[in-house]
């Protein structure tokens, strides 16, 4: 039998776990052959993305896990192929095919956004139907299509990456858990946090060709050729915020796919004073606004662009909407390894509702 006082401990050390902060979100993390994003609703994505160990550092072939957060978030799986079209029924797990109640699952997914014409997708988007799919992939090793020899998900780090999911959730030792699946009932799941709703962006007159005029030549003065250094001639636009305020961004130092940007709040008149720019700041310490920014005073919209390199399958990007005093994020998207994953798939870290 247990003596007391070890017993207390023992439960007393369960309860601490049982009580455990979750993690803090947004959240971007790498797990072997994984990448993970979690948004400040804790809603999160993970997808296959070779980390370039063992010579591997491409795949035809990308596996994308949606967790919503909340007791009844919706729980999806998705395969996207790109390249000549393949049947996923052929898929292999670890050299073996996937048996017929697997490959059932498999619903084609038509592209309606506009995307990849190259990129083929395969959704399983019933709950049952993905917990099958997580149950039978948690203890395997690599996925492969036989008739690809670059189509391949490595399942080295999926295990780790539904469990950090449940723990940014709160669904450890839960029902609805991913990684391990307890007693937990639904219910003790922390609820699904609100949508953060913009407020809507007022609109201001339109700048007059004298004021574009004194603000481009105001914000290209201080760009100096030491500042410029050999990156071509530096441009400008501007674009009003107010009916009093304008702002400017100024191109410059360009390399081979992305430029050093001079973004400035100004006074739409002579002499062309800078004035406070209210930014809401990006929610990682590695983020910020650089790579092609632009400013489309028709919307309000501030955003920028960071490839990673040149064909923009990596790096980061993020929009800002204006109230008529700052700037509140709207969206916010990172990805930190170079897979071919083009950036609608990329994982959100941040999420908003537009304005009514």
């Amino acid at each position: 039998m247990l003596r007391p006082v070890l017993l207390a401990l023992l439960l007393s050390g369960t309860a601490t776990l049982a009580q455990a902060k979750p993690e803090t979100v947004p959240l971007l993390r790498e797990i072997k052959e994984w990448v993970i994003g979690c948004d400040n609703l804790r809603n999160c994505h993970a997808l296959s993305a070779p980390s370039g160990v063992d010579e591997e550092d491409y795949s035809s072939l990308t596996l994308h896990i949606w967790h919503q957060a909340g007791a009844e978030g919706y729980l999806r799986l998705r395969f996207d192929h790109r390249g000549e079209a393949l049947d996923l029924a052929t898929l292999r797990l670890d050299g073996q095919p996937l048996g017929l109640e697997l490959t059932r699952d498999l619903h084609v997914e038509l592209d309606d956004q506009g995307g990849d014409p190259e990129v083929r997708s395969y959704g399983v988007i019933e709950e049952a139907a993905a917990r099958r799919w997580l149950q039978a992939l948690r203890d395997g090793k690599r996925l492969e299509l036989p008739d690809d020899k670059d189509a391949h998900v490595s399942l080295s780090g999926l295990s780790a990456s539904l469990l950090l999911i449940d723990a940014v959730q709160g669904r450890v030792d839960n029902l609805t858990a991913l990684a391990r699946p307890g007693k937990g009932a639904a219910s003790a799941v922390p609820a699904r946090l609100p949508t953060p709703v913009l407020r809507k962006f007022p609109g201001a007159p339109a700048l007059t060709t004298q004021e574009q005029a004194g603000l481009v030549a105001a914000a290209l003065r201080p760009i100096t050729p030491e500042v410029n250094g050999t990156g071509g001639e530096p441009e400008a636009s501007a674009g009003a915020l107010t009916a009093q305020q304008a702002m400017t961004v100024v191109r410059y130092d360009c390399a081979a796919y992305n430029c050093e940007y001079d973004v400035v709040s100004r006074q739409r008149q002579a002499p062309y004073a800078e004035t406070t720019l209210q930014l809401e700041s990006l929610p990682l310490e590695d983020a910020a606004l650089q790579g092609s920014v632009g400013y489309d005073p028709a919307t309000g919209t501030l955003s920028y662009f960071y490839k990673q390199r040149g064909i923009g399958d990596c790096g980061g990007g993020g929009v800002w909407v204006f109230d008529g005093k700052g700037f509140q994020l709207s969206e916010f998207k990172m990805m930190p390894r170079c897979t071919g994953v083009a950036y609608g798939d990329w994982p959100s870290l941040w999420s908003t509702a537009p304005a009514p």
